[in-house]
């Protein structure tokens, strides 16, 4: 039974990884969108700075989630054909 938990532990890590990376990769570089509304001409300078490093960052921390998520799908598919093979030779006559 413990097998079963596992595996729906990381298939549902892999999906929440995808959904993770959908929301960074979808997510719009809103700092020219914003123009003047932050007033002063140093804070709308801030945060286009801010908005400029947070669209670095973001690709970064795609390609690290995307990483992840083929590392967890890939223990997952080790993990099945383990399990698959030790039930296997549990079954088998001896």
């Amino acid at each position: 039974m413990a097998d079963l938990v596992v595996r729906a532990d990381l298939a549902d890590l892999a999906r929440e990884l995808d959904t993770l990376i959908g929301e960074f990769k979808g997510a719009l570089d809103l700092e020219h969108d914003t123009g003047k509304v932050w007033g002063q001409a140093n804070a709308n300078s801030s945060m286009n700075d801010f908005a400029d490093n947070w669209t670095a960052h973001r690709d970064e921390l795609v390609i690290d989630m995307e990483k992840l998520r083929d590392a967890v799908r890939k223990v997952d598919e080790n993990w099945l054909e383990v399990d698959t093979s030790l039930a296997a030779d549990l079954g088998s006559p001896s």
